[in-house]
């Protein structure tokens, strides 16, 4: 029987016998396959058993992923409260999550060559992940890049995404360079892969965005509203492909205005003076038309 199925039976084994209210800490696993609970063993064996069960969680880790790296996100999942269920969905959702981001790279390959060849990517102590470059394609025409993002937990937050020149709707997509982001923050946090369930808009400087906003400002909780944002501005229709690829549905949107939560504004607002006042957060939820059961 092959690590990861003898794993996976291991878990289903117990998880039958026992109520998943345990954290993974709080765990080992015998020589024979037999998941324990750490504090019922006797002292000095503990350490034997807490090496087997790690051994046996990282059998369930993504096999692409380096030794290295699937070290380091067992010791930052044990120090968690997950549970082992809860181990179980996060492996099965990072597989998904895996297997939809090999597609994007495969549909879009001349894309992500681009960003793989011609940007420089890199990650600062605020956790924000930064993404330039520039370039000219063979047909002579330029392009120039430049994002910056925060992709860790669940609350993704976009700060700046833009791309100049004449060839710069050619390069490649904002939801491609989106997709590097997440691999990139992902392998250095050393998580799984988790979906987010916010993206948010942060500091909204585009003219059109900051107009669409302002012209809707005495009624952001309509669908009016949340129609012209995703369907007219550049930031609501990037937001809306960004979702598209990685397999989620829009299921409403918050404004804020200088940090603070609105419904509405009953003020006067110039939108040359609005931009970078207001953010929007788009809430998402995984499709299960591509995200479906274990």
């Amino acid at each position: 029987m092959n690590p990861t199925a003898a794993a996976t039976q291991a878990i289903e084994r117990y998880l039958a016998d026992n109520p998943d209210n345990e954290p993974l800490n709080a765990l080992g696993m015998t020589a024979d396959g037999r998941i324990v609970r750490l504090a019922e063993q006797e002292a000095g064996q503990r350490p034997a058993l807490r090496q087997v069960f790690e051994h046996q969680l990282g059998a369930l880790m993504p096999q692409e992923v380096s030794l290295t790296d699937r070290y380091r996100m067992i010791k930052n999942t044990l120090g968690t409260a997950q549970t082992l269920g809860d181990y179980q969905k996060r492996i099965w959702r990072d597989r998904q999550i895996r297997d939809r981001l090999a597609t994007l790279k495969t549909d879009y390959a001349d894309k992500f060559a681009v960003i793989n060849k011609q940007t420089r990517t890199v990650y600062d102590i605020l956790g924000r992940i930064t993404t330039r470059g520039s370039g000219v394609l063979e047909d002579g025409t330029d392009w120039d890049g430049d994002f910056e993002n925060k992709l860790t937990g669940t609350h993704w937050e976009f700060y700046r995404n833009f791309k100049t020149g004449k060839a710069a709707k050619h390069v490649f997509y904002m939801s491609n360079v989106i997709v590097h982001q997440f691999e990139q923050t992902a392998r250095h946090e050393s998580w799984l892969l988790e979906l987010p369930t916010i993206i948010e808009r942060c500091g909204i400087i585009n003219k059109q965005t900051v107009e669409c906003l302002v012209e809707h400002k005495d009624r952001f909780n309509s669908n009016t509203f949340v129609q012209a944002f995703l369907e007219t501005t550049v930031n609501g229709k990037s937001t809306v492909r960004v979702a598209q690829d990685l397999g989620l549905m829009i299921c409403g949107l918050d404004v804020f205005f200088d940090t603070q939560p609105v419904e509405r504004i009953d003020w006067d607002i110039d939108p040359d003076e609005a931009s970078g006042d207001f953010s929007v957060q788009v809430h998402v939820s995984p499709d299960p038309k591509v995200y479906g059961a274990p």
